[in-house]
């Protein structure tokens, strides 16, 4: 059986959103936000499901033909979790499906390429996440240093690498999630993107950044 056979991909996409209004729509570079992840996750499987408790993001859906779950609004709250919703999902999802992948709706720059990366680790693994290399320097507010020593510090190409979890996409067995309620469970594997790639869309720089990349790599 093929792996895209056994996959359901879920994207959560609530209407909350007071930085950019309406954010998960928002167009860039010609093209609504959300469309960008689905139309790579449905290069996988035609299993792709958004589940919002918006009305708007609910008729684009509705217009592009693409899988909606109505989310209650409890469970699209400032402080709800990801694994609320995809407790929910699972009650409408088809039953022979064994993979979950939940991919963000705000990293419009993720390839289909790493979500299948992390699809073949996951036989070796409970979860997959998908990170990026971080060789930063780090302090704390005190004006500590956290992950060197002052006076030591090595050279960024020969220091100790981090990897810092991006937030694009995040894969797991449905029967680990039944069981820990986690969407990080178990073994974790990564699946490294590189940090142009990993941009999440929080406010409007990370808007008009992304929209130049793109724009770029049309032209």
């Amino acid at each position: 059986m093929k792996i895209s056979n056994k996959v359901v991909i879920l994207i959560p996409a609530r209407g909350g959103s007071k930085r950019i209004p309406k954010k998960n729509i928002k167009n860039i570079a010609g093209k609504p936000l959300l469309k960008y992840v689905v139309d790579e996750c449905l290069k996988i499987t035609s299993h792709v499901y958004v589940s919002t408790d918006d009305s708007e993001i609910q008729k684009f859906l509705l217009k592009h033909s693409i899988n909606m779950l109505d989310r209650p609004s409890e469970l699209a709250g400032d402080n709800s979790k990801t694994e609320e919703a995809i407790e929910h999902a699972i009650k409408y999802i088809p039953k022979k499906k064994s993979i979950i992948v939940v991919v963000q709706p705000t990293s419009p720059l993720l390839k289909c390429k790493y979500i299948l990366e992390g699809l073949k680790k996951i036989k070796n693994y409970d979860s997959i996440i998908s990170v990026c290399k971080d060789t930063n320097y780090y302090w704390s507010e005190d004006g500590k240093p956290i992950n060197f020593k002052i006076g030591n510090r090595h050279r960024t190409q020969d220091k100790e690498v981090w990897y810092k979890e991006n937030g694009a996409f995040y894969i797991t067995r449905l029967d680990n999630f039944i069981t820990t309620k986690k969407l990080q469970n178990g073994k974790v594997g990564f699946v490294e993107m590189k940090a142009s790639e990993s941009i999440d869309i929080d406010d409007y720089d990370d808007l008009k950044i992304v929209e130049a990349i793109i724009k770029n790599d049309k032209s």
